[in-house]
């Protein structure tokens, strides 16, 4: 399976969809926006990604009826609903208050062989985490598919996501990727921070999906 070009009445629609996304999200167009209105950074800045942050409102891993083989987080928007409008984690570019947001992330339950329909056309490839290391306290994820063990040394636990599917797209300029908006990492995001220089040579390189199997 191959990504390919969307006839002109379903980029027309996807266009929409994705513009939907970009103004829901103006309300936050920086860190400290976002941590202000309530989100909580559950991923630290990572090279290509950014952070994840996500709102949890009166949620917390420590309710005695949170299962970590058998997730679910009530009282936030990570359900089995795919809202188009309003992606469930917001990506800036670096962990101060004045970082831009950058991108954007989808996180929908569903069958572990069935991602979501998701958005229009057959782009948006979705992948999978099987499990993450989450902190308790804080939601911060410590670690991806590493041993129990390992999480508890950093404070966390491992929860079960075979049956959750992400999919990132960057859409807010300057960090649109033009070959495909829905790949996994942006090029201009680097270990030591987000590019600064609009000339620089990340913005022009191939930004080509790693798919994820089923």
């Amino acid at each position: 399976m191959t990504k390919g070009e969307l006839g002109p009445e379903l980029c027309e629609i996807l266009t929409y969809e994705l513009k939907d996304a970009i103004e829901w999200a103006a309300q936050w167009p920086t860190l400290g926006d976002a941590e202000d209105a309530g989100y909580t950074m559950t991923v630290e800045y990572i090279e290509g990604m950014g952070t994840h942050h996500v709102m949890l409102n009166d949620f917390s891993m420590n309710d005695d009826e949170f299962d970590s083989e058998n997730p679910k987080f009530p009282g936030t928007r990570i359900d089995d609903v795919f809202e188009h409008d309003k992606p469930e984690f917001l990506m800036y570019g670096g962990e101060d208050r004045d970082s831009e947001l950058v991108g954007f992330a989808w996180f929908v339950h569903a069958p572990a062989d069935s991602p979501p329909e998701g958005f229009t056309g057959d782009n948006d490839w979705w992948h999978r985490h099987e499990s993450l290391c989450l902190r308790p306290s804080d939601f911060l994820m410590r670690g991806a598919d590493i041993e129990d063990t390992q999480c508890e040394n950093r404070e966390g636990i491992n929860v079960n996501l075979e049956e959750y599917w992400m999919v990132h797209a960057w859409i807010v300029r300057p960090w649109l990727t033009y070959d495909d908006v829905f790949t996994n990492h942006h090029p201009c995001l680097h270990e030591e921070g987000p590019e600064e220089d609009l000339e620089a040579e990340c913005w022009g390189e191939s930004t080509e999906h790693v798919g994820h199997d089923i």
